[in-house]
């Protein structure tokens, strides 16, 4: 079970934009910018993040060959350097979780594509200070 801590939520929301790595069967890796993502802690167990693809081309191909990806969080106003590694459960263009968020992201940014949401489960989370911790696994 991955639960974020509350300072990892915090940290989350302060990134404006957050790289999400991932590669295809033949390991030809894929990075991109995510300006829209949010964290569902609805549940009792694990943490799920939900980005729009908006763009994706490669990226949505790859999580279609291969569904674990990695996002990178940092900036200079967060407290910590976290890497998240996760599994995508889910990419759809329908229900209550999309119709929620492409709610929310039509009313700050009208004109978007919206194409699907990406339900990425939570399952690892690594320090990326460096020092002593560096790359270790947080939960």
């Amino acid at each position: 079970m991955v639960k974020l801590t509350p300072e990892m939520k915090e940290d989350i929301k302060k990134v404006r934009v957050l790289p999400l790595a991932t590669a295809s069967n033949d390991k030809t890796p894929n990075v991109i910018p995510i300006g829209i993502a949010e964290i569902d802690d609805s549940g009792d167990k694990d943490d799920y993040i939900h980005i729009m693809n908006n763009f994706f081309l490669k990226t949505i191909t790859n999580i279609k060959e291969n569904p674990k990806v990695a996002l990178y969080i940092w900036s200079p106003e967060t407290t910590g350097c976290i890497q998240i590694k996760g599994e995508v459960t889910e990419v759809t263009a329908k229900g209550g979780v999309y119709d929620d968020m492409t709610g929310r992201v039509a009313s700050v940014k009208p004109g978007l594509p919206m194409k699907e949401i990406i339900r990425i489960k939570i399952t690892g989370i690594y320090n990326c200070k460096s020092g002593k911790d560096a790359g270790q696994k947080v939960l």
